[in-house]
């Protein structure tokens, strides 16, 4: 059974907000957009992704195709500026979840 299957509400919730940001984006209105709403639902959506990958002890794909690299990038910077974190501790952080993928994909010297 999938998370969705299980809380068919959440997944209602996902599509919809999905489908009202597109829209927002597509018609150039993000000025319109309070910077609350945009710290709540990245917040929460970060907690909920620790969250799972914790719960199922792997990392799951945090974004599809459709994030580029730059959005990536800046969403990870304003994460690390937000507790005061620099490009060591990413890097130690960084190291440390590349061992456990290594380990839960069987690698050798694991």
């Amino acid at each position: 059974m999938s998370a969705s299957d299980a809380n068919p509400h959440l997944g209602d919730l996902t599509r919809a907000v999905h489908e009202r940001i597109a829209a927002t984006l597509e018609a150039g209105k993000i000025a319109a957009v309070p910077q609350d709403d945009v710290t709540a639902l990245l917040t929460e959506a970060v907690r909920l992704y620790a969250a799972v990958t914790e719960e199922i002890e792997r990392e799951i794909p945090p974004v599809d195709a459709s994030i580029s690299t730059t959005e990536a990038m800046v969403v990870a910077c304003a994460l690390l500026r937000a507790h005061r974190l620099n490009p060591f501790d990413l890097a130690l952080w960084f190291s440390r979840t590349a061992r456990q993928a290594d380990a839960d994909a069987g690698a050798p010297g694991t």
